[in-house]
């Protein structure tokens, strides 16, 4: 009997951060969940979230009866949660996906306009790649995630201008192949952005395909498009290869 490979079912989340349309790869067996504000921007795609979370807040009054409809007819799950609480609504809903056991996130809406809300969104990354997830969140033409202990390898012919900053004190063991700029088992600090505006060419990686291995820490990796965007463009595509961690007496 001949093997075939079986995909990982995917958590997409859309939040109500900034947001310019773009293709939403999903698959039949992805759970798609509408943070809040980011329900009619599925909608506007013809998308029908399989779950609909939020306080609400960033919700369009307009759109209220429709909730009500949907809460009353029980077509959609709907899920209302207080507005004082720990948990932004974008951390619920990822917490209830590890919960269902979904370990590759796809975050869109969650870049741009509030800085704090932006930097929640990337403490939201790092929460979920301390529990062995991978997250994206996904901009038209920007790209962001977390990496730990870990050799991350583009596709082919990939192009764009690569960023890696440290989010932990000190991030060590990190090592850039098939870059402009090249780093063999550097060191890079939260207080210094060393790894800022790096780029990934054809012309540059044409012999070998550009890759980031970072051993210990955790860094903030940030991929931004100089041409095209990344519509169409599956970030799981990125090979993501877990390390042992050796330690620091080696």
């Amino acid at each position: 009997m001949k093997k075939t490979c079986s995909i990982a079912p995917r958590a997409i989340l859309m939040c109500a951060g900034e947001y310019e349309k773009m293709e939403i790869l999903r698959r039949a067996e992805d759970l798609v969940i509408a943070v809040d504000g980011g329900l009619p921007r599925l909608l506007a795609q013809g998308i029908e979230p399989d779950l609909i979370l939020g306080d609400f807040d960033s919700l369009g009054e307009d759109l209220f009866p429709l909730l009500e409809k949907l809460e009353r007819c029980g077509r959609k799950k709907v899920l209302r949660l207080p507005r004082e609480k720990d948990d932004t609504d974008t951390i619920y809903a990822a917490r209830l996906c590890l919960e269902q056991g979904y370990r590759d996130f796809l975050i869109y809406g969650a870049l741009g306009g509030r800085l704090d809300h932006t930097m929640a969104n990337i403490q939201t990354l790092a929460w979920l790649r301390e529990r062995d997830a991978r997250a994206y969140l996904v901009g038209k033409t920007t790209l962001v995630s977390v990496l730990s202990s870990e050799k991350v390898t583009f596709p082919e012919n990939f192009e764009g201008i690569f960023s890696l900053l440290a989010l932990d004190s000190r991030v060590t063991g990190v090592t850039l192949e098939g870059m402009k700029y090249p780093l063999q088992d550097g060191e890079l600090t939260n207080s210094f952005p060393l790894g800022v505006s790096n780029e990934i060419s054809s012309e540059i990686s044409y012999t070998l395909r550009a890759s980031v291995t970072v051993r210990v820490g955790k860094a903030l990796m940030i991929l931004t498009r100089t041409r095209g965007d990344f519509s169409s463009f599956d970030p799981l595509m990125i090979e993501r290869q877990p390390l042992t961690v050796r330690s620091e007496g080696c």
